[in-house]
């Protein structure tokens, strides 16, 4: 989220958050911890489209909250958002089945798809995710890291890291010219080596749309991940206190919580509600059948 290729920037950013390095010398140690957790969070960030799961995305602005829940899943080669309940309210039965049908009938119709149009669409997906995943590559040289200690974080022996940003350093994207102006904290699990946790503050206006908006200082954005198999760890929450400026002059803060639960493979979710739509006994409509 909350879209999931809005998780998947989520994914990238720690992602980027430990592919910095450290700048000290005598820091070998740190240097070891933030390259294998690189390793561990590219074969994460390889993994992930192969998982469905729940997520809720919950916004505040003032004493309104609202949220919205979703079973995310992959059908042929890109997302597809089920929607579960609405301000926690699930879904009445008439509108849980008028939803699976509209999933069966989408199925069907990416089966059904010429080569050129699912070329297309899947490109468009992957070209979303790839905006994300080139963030990989831009953090490289971005942030310096110092080993502070060493505690229990969850209840998995961790690593504490604090980041900083370097200096003098040109920042492209969006993310990367967030990240400029922040520094943080880090938990690395000892064992394993995969981020448990990562909490940022933004210290210094950051412009995101060149003069039009910038991030301001107190924006904080708090990333949880949790183990999913033993060798991949996926992220289970994102937190972010939001803090914007337009045009120099309108600033709005808002608080943003997604939750990412019951991560699954994607294809027996998949399997598992083509099968509850099957079961309604819909007249006069032929099997679906899942592309290979």
């Amino acid at each position: 989220m909350a879209l999931r290729p809005q998780k998947a920037l989520w994914l990238s950013l720690v992602v980027c958050y430990f592919g910095a390095g450290s700048t000290r010398a005598s820091a070998a140690d740190v240097s070891e911890i933030v390259q294998r957790a690189t390793a561990a969070l590219n074969s994460d960030w390889a993994a992930d489209p192969g998982y469905a799961c729940i997520e809720r995305d919950e916004v505040r602005h003032g004493d309104a909250v609202t949220s919205k829940t979703f079973e995310v899943l992959m059908v042929d080669g890109s997302d597809y958002r089920l929607p579960l309940a609405v301000n926690d309210e699930p879904l009445t039965p008439d509108r849980r089945r008028t939803e699976l049908i509209k999933l069966r009938s989408e199925v069907q119709r990416r089966n059904e798809e010429s080569p050129a149009a699912r070329r297309t669409r899947i490109e468009a997906w992957k070209k979303r995710r790839d905006e994300d995943g080139e963030l990989l590559l831009d953090f490289n040289t971005a942030l310096a890291f110092e080993l502070l200690r060493e505690e229990d974080r969850n209840g998995h022996p961790a690593y504490v890291l604090s980041a900083k940003p370097k200096q003098g350093i040109a920042h492209n994207s969006r993310a990367a010219k967030v990240l400029s102006g922040m520094q943080g904290m880090a938990w690395v699990e000892k064992d394993t080596l995969h981020p448990i946790r990562v909490e940022c503050t933004v210290m210094t206006p950051v412009p995101v749309y060149g003069p039009l908006a910038s991030v301001l200082p107190g924006t904080r954005i708090e990333i949880g991940m949790t183990p999913v198999t033993d060798s991949t760890w996926l992220i289970d929450e994102v937190s972010m206190k939001l803090s914007v400026a337009k045009l120099r002059m309108f600033k709005s803060t808002s608080l943003r919580r997604s939750t990412y639960s019951q991560y699954r493979p994607n294809a027996e979710v998949l399997e598992e509600f083509l099968s509850s739509t099957a079961s309604n006994a819909f007249v006069g409509e032929t099997t679906v059948a899942m592309r290979p």
